[in-house]
């Protein structure tokens, strides 16, 4: 009977260290890993200053690897014109992705504002932020209706999904 109970136990320590931990995530390439090592790192309350004119706030941490430069990155997304004054800074809504359709767009590949393609770049599949964009990298003097001439903008973005340029 003790040597039954012993075999038991020793097949279940086996079998649990064969495994590894349930929430252990894959191993990374060395370039995701690079990649990664060069995002700016959040302060303790998830504020990323990303470069001058560009705030992100992670409101919900992410997993995986990390957007990177021709990335496609389908997103959920919502762009209040930010307002000091409002709850959250959230003034007018201009616009939302919605749905079950995520929006989709290559990173660095000028299909989006600048400050998109810095905000995403280094988001964490499953990431939320919010990306507050001052004019320079959003719509600038002229706005693009009906995002008014120099508008800051807050965007709220969740990434749903990466595709590497060459898996398409």
């Amino acid at each position: 009977m003790k040597i039954s109970k012993l075999f038991l136990a020793v097949a279940a320590v086996t079998l649990v260290s064969a495994c590894g931990p349930a929430d252990e995530p894959p191993a990374e390439s060395d370039a995701v890993q690079d990649a990664v090592a060069n995002c700016p790192k959040p302060d303790a309350n998830g504020v990323v200053e990303i470069e001058d004119g560009l705030v992100a706030t992670i409101v919900k941490r992410g997993y995986g690897r990390a957007a990177q430069s021709r990335d496609y990155a389908d997103v959920h997304t919502t762009l209040w014109l930010y307002d000091e004054a409002a709850e959250g800074g959230r003034g007018t809504e201009i616009w939302t992705s919605g749905g079950a359709q995520p929006f989709q767009f290559q990173i660095d590949a000028g299909q989006v504002i600048a400050g998109w393609d810095l905000g995403v770049k280094c988001m964490l599949i499953g990431e939320t932020r919010e990306l507050r964009i001052a004019p320079e990298l959003g719509y600038g003097e002229r706005g693009k209706p009906p995002v008014p001439p120099n508008a800051t903008l807050l965007f709220e973005v969740e990434l749903v999904r990466l595709v590497s340029p060459d898996e398409t």
